[in-house]
C-alpha cells in the first residue's frame, strides 16, 4: 500500500518538474521518500532541489548514497552525474569531474550486469542515464568529452537530447558539418534546431563568426520573457545577446526573412551588443554577398554607433554583385515640407513624364549626395529605380522610408508593387493588407484594387506552377515504380537488374523508395516580434533540463 502511494506521489512530482514547479515537486518527492526509500525517488528529490536553485539542499538529499562507508548506499549513474552537476555549479570542478568519471564507470558496469542477467525490461530506463552523464560533461564545458561520450555509447541512446548535446559539442569544437547533421536528425523536435543546422553551415562557410553554443534549451515562454526584458533595458539587451540561445533566436529572424524590419533590428542588436563577436559579424555581413542591402545597412549603423566605422570612411562592402568601397554618411531626416526640395522633385517628375528617366534619377540622387534625406524625393527615386529594374536599390530606399513611416499607405502600396515585381506575391499581399485606405482618395483605392488583382493572379500562377510540377513529378515516379514492379525478362540488362536489387534491398531494410518532396506551402513572413517562437503548443522538445530518474 505504501509503495503504491509512493509511486503515485513520485509520478505527481515528475509532472510538477515538467511544468517547472520545482517547490511543489520537492514536496511530492519528499512525501514519496518517506513511504519508500528508493533511489529514483531520492534522485528526483535532489534534482528538484537543484532546479529550484538549492544546490546545497540537493547535496544533503544525495549524501546518504554518496557515503562510501554506507554499505546500503543506492547510488547509481544518475546519482553520481547529478552530484557532479551540483558540485560544478558550486565551483568544485575537480570533485565534479571525479563524480562524472564515477558515473561513467557505474553506467558501463551496470550495462554489463543487465546484459548478463538478461533483464531487458530494465535496460531501456538504464540507457536514459546517458543524457545526464553527458550533461555533467557539458556543465564542465568539456565539449570534446561530451562528443566522445556520445560516440562511445551511440548504440545506447534513446533520447533526442543525446543528439542535441552532441550537436552543441561538435559546434563548439569546430565540427560544423557533423553538428549540422545531428541537428537535422532532430529538427522536428524543436523549431530552432533547423535554424541551428543552417547556422552550422554558415559558420562552416565563414559567413557567421563562430561562438560557443550553450547546452541549455529554454521554453518559448522564457525566451519571450527575455525578449520583453531586453526591450526595457540596454544592459539586459547586452546580457541576452551574450546568451547563445537568445543569439540563435535573433539569427532565426534574419534567416527567415532578411528584408523584414525584425531582421534589421535583430542584426543591429547582434552587432551593437555582441562585443568582439558582434564586430566580426558586422564586418562579415558587409563583405558577404548573401545578405540583403537592408541587413548591410543595419550592420553598418551598429558599427558606426559603436565607433568602429566613421562617417565618410570608405568601407569594403559587397553590393549588387560587386565588391565596392562605400562611404557611409549620416543624413538628417527632413519631414517638414521644403519649397526648394519640392521644386527639384517637381522637375524630376517633369523629366520622368517626358521620358527622361536617367536625368530624373540623377537629379534626385543629387539630393542624396548633398546629405539630405527628404522622403518625397526618395519615394520618387525608389519608384524610378523600380521601373528601371534596379530592384535591390529601390528596396533599400523603401526599407529606410518604412523605418520612418511604417503605416504610410503610399509607401506600403509601392512596397507591395515592388515585392510583386521581385516575384514574391505572398510578401506583396502582406504589405497590401497593412494599408489603411479609409483616408485615401478614390484614385488611390482604384489603384489598390488593380494591384490586388495583379497579386491574386500572381498567386494563382505560382500555385499552378507548383502543382503542375508536383503532379508531373508524381506521375513520373508512379510510372517508374510500375516498371520496377514488373518481372525481369530473361535478357534484362545488368544495370536494370542491379537497380531492381537495390529497390529490393531498401524494402528489406524497411526504407521507402525515394520520392519527390511535397510542394512547399505558402509561408508568411514575420508579422510580429515573437513569430519565430510562436507555437501552437509547447515545444515537443521541452527544455531538456529536467530529465527525471526513472523508477
Amino acid at each position: 500500500m505504501k509503495v503504491k502511494k509512493a509511486e503515485e506521489l513520485a509520478e505527481k512530482g515528475k509532472e510538477l518538474l515538467d511544468t517547472g514547479d520545482f517547490r511543489a515537486a520537492q514536496k511530492a518527492f519528499a512525501e514519496a521518500l518517506e513511504l519508500d526509500e528508493a533511489a529514483p525517488i531520492r534522485n528526483n528529490l535532489a534534482l528538484a532541489a537543484f532546479m529550484a536553485g538549492e544546490p546545497r539542499r540537493a547535496l544533503e538529499v544525495l549524501e546518504p548514497y554518496l557515503d562510501p562507508e554506507n554499505e546500503k548506499a543506492g547510488a547509481n549513474p544518475f546519482t553520481y552525474a547529478l552530484a557532479g552537476r551540483i558540485h560544478c555549479s558550486l565551483g568544485r570542478k575537480d570533485l565534479a569531474r571525479r563524480l562524472l568519471q564515477q558515473a561513467v564507470r557505474s553506467f558501463e558496469e551496470g550495462m554489463r550486469e543487465l546484459r548478463r542477467s538478461g533483464r531487458q525490461q530494465d535496460l531501456r530506463s538504464f540507457r536514459e542515464y546517458t543524457v545526464i552523464i553527458m550533461r555533467a560533461a557539458a556543465d564542465l564545458e568539456d565539449h570534446r568529452l561530451v562528443f566522445d561520450l556520445y560516440r562511445r555509447w551511440e548504440s545506447h541512446h534513446i533520447s533526442w537530447e543525446n543528439k542535441f548535446l552532441a550537436a552543441a559539442a561538435c559546434f563548439n569544437i569546430g565540427r560544423y558539418k557533423r553538428s549540422a547533421s545531428l541537428w537535422s536528425s532532430i529538427a522536428g523536435m524543436h523549431r530552432l534546431f533547423a535554424v541551428m543546422q543552417q547556422l552550422a553551415f554558415m559558420v562552416e562557410r565563414g559567413v557567421i563568426p563562430p561562438f560557443e553554443m550553450g547546452y541549455e534549451l529554454h521554453p518559448a515562454e522564457k525566451l519571450q520573457e527575455k525578449i520583453g526584458d531586453a526591450g526595457a533595458s540596454e544592459e539586459a539587451r547586452r546580457r541576452y545577446v551574450q546568451d547563445s540561445y537568445y543569439r540563435v533566436a535573433l539569427l532565426a529572424w534574419i534567416f527567415e526573412d532578411d528584408s523584414s524590419q525584425n531582421a534589421g533590428r535583430a542584426m543591429y542588436s547582434l552587432v551593437y551588443y555582441g562585443d568582439e563577436w558582434g564586430e566580426k559579424l558586422g564586418r562579415q555581413v558587409l563583405e558577404y554577398s548573401g545578405f540583403s542591402p537592408s541587413l548591410k545597412m543595419a550592420a553598418a549603423d551598429a558599427l558606426m554607433a559603436r565607433g568602429i566605422l566613421r562617417e565618410g570612411e570608405p568601407v569594403p562592402m559587397f553590393i549588387n554583385g560587386q565588391q565596392r568601397l562605400v562611404e557611409i554618411k549620416k543624413s538628417p531626416v527632413s519631414l517638414e515640407p521644403d519649397e526648394e526640395l519640392d521644386e527639384i522633385v517637381a522637375r524630376a517628375i517633369h523629366l520622368r513624364d517626358n521620358g527622361q528617366t536617367e536625368e530624373a534619377i540623377a537629379l534626385l540622387q543629387d539630393i542624396q549626395r548633398e546629405g539630405k534625406f527628404y522622403p518625397p524625393a526618395l519615394m520618387i527615386l525608389a519608384n524610378l529605380l523600380r521601373h528601371k529594374g534596379e530592384l535591390d536599390e529601390a528596396l533599400q530606399i523603401m526599407k529606410m522610408l518604412e523605418e520612418i513611416a511604417p503605416e504610410e499607405p503610399a509607401l506600403l502600396f509601392n512596397l507591395a508593387a515592388l515585392m510583386l515585381q521581385m516575384g514574391e506575391p505572398q510578401r506583396a499581399r502582406e504589405y497590401l493588407e497593412r494599408i489603411d485606405d479609409r483616408e485615401t482618395g478614390n484614385d488611390f483605392r482604384q489603384k489598390l484594387k488593380g494591384l490586388k488583382k495583379e497579386i491574386e493572379l500572381a498567386e494563382v500562377t505560382s500555385l499552378l506552377f507548383h502543382d503542375t510540377e508536383y503532379l508531373s513529378n508524381e506521375y513520373a515516379e508512379e510510372q517508374r515504380l510500375k516498371i520496377e514492379e514488373k518481372p525481369l525478362p530473361a535478357d534484362a540488362t545488368l544495370a536494370r537488374g542491379l537497380k531492381k536489387m537495390l529497390l529490393a534491398g531498401r524494402s528489406l531494410l524497411g526504407l521507402r523508395p525515394r520520392t519527390r518532396a511535397t510542394p512547399p506551402g505558402a509561408g508568411g513572413a514575420a508579422k510580429r516580434l515573437s513569430h519565430p517562437l510562436r507555437q501552437p503548443g509547447r515545444d515537443r522538445a521541452g527544455t531538456g533540463q529536467r530529465r527525471t530518474e526513472t523508477a
